[in-house]
């Protein structure tokens, strides 16, 4: 228990899930965000796209009827949105929606038994064709909020606002991160009860 106490710091080597989906569709996310980053397109021009994951988490996230967990489903919307939230990747009405599904088609999820024997690294693998014959390719080794890949503090404000304003609303959402991210200012804990209630 008090083996490196004081050098080595577990909250630092914390893992936070950038995208709010199941993980192994992490590195997938991030493989396709990378590419837009580096050659930005739209869905419309994309003519195929293939997502390889390691035989057993392709197996997890293969057409799944759960939104969250289902990687054909969140690439589609991710390509459409350009983005995943937390209400888009809970939406199951989208798994019915005609552009989701437009896009779904076009995307094939390949089992690697390579990136099986790197487990637990969570390797994502993603080619993009688009219809003008460009080729796309991104491998994830590290996902996005991982130790070794670290989220930046924008990014973690994003995500906690993504999920707090719903809840909370704008207002409370602001208070609260404001004295979370300035802990050490404040006088008394209990400072953060109201902000942390419903009502």
């Amino acid at each position: 228990m008090i083996d490196k106490l004081g050098e080595r710091y577990e909250v630092t080597r914390t893992n936070i899930k950038k995208w709010p989906v199941g993980s192994p569709i992490q590195a997938a996310l991030d493989a396709l965000e990378i590419l837009r980053k580096q050659h930005p397109f739209d869905a419309s021009q994309m003519r195929q796209a293939k997502i390889r994951l390691a035989n057993d988490e392709a197996a997890i996230v293969n057409n799944r009827e759960i939104p969250d967990i289902c990687v054909q489903h969140m690439l589609a919307v991710a390509l459409l949105d350009k983005t995943v939230t937390f209400a888009s990747a809970h939406d199951k009405a989208r798994l019915k929606d005609l552009a989701v599904l437009r896009e779904r088609e076009k995307i094939t999820l390949v089992p690697d038994a390579e990136l099986e024997s790197l487990m637990p690294l969570r390797v994502a693998i993603l080619e993009l064709t688009l219809i003008d014959g460009t080729q796309l390719w991104q491998r994830v080794d590290n996902v996005r909020g991982t130790p070794e890949n670290p989220m930046t503090r924008d990014e973690v404000l994003a995500k906690s606002r993504d999920l707090i304003t719903p809840v909370l609303g704008e207002r409370k959402c602001s208070e609260l991160i404001g004295k979370v991210m300035s802990l050490e200012n404040v006088r008394d804990i209990r400072e953060l009860r109201p902000l942390l209630q419903i009502k």
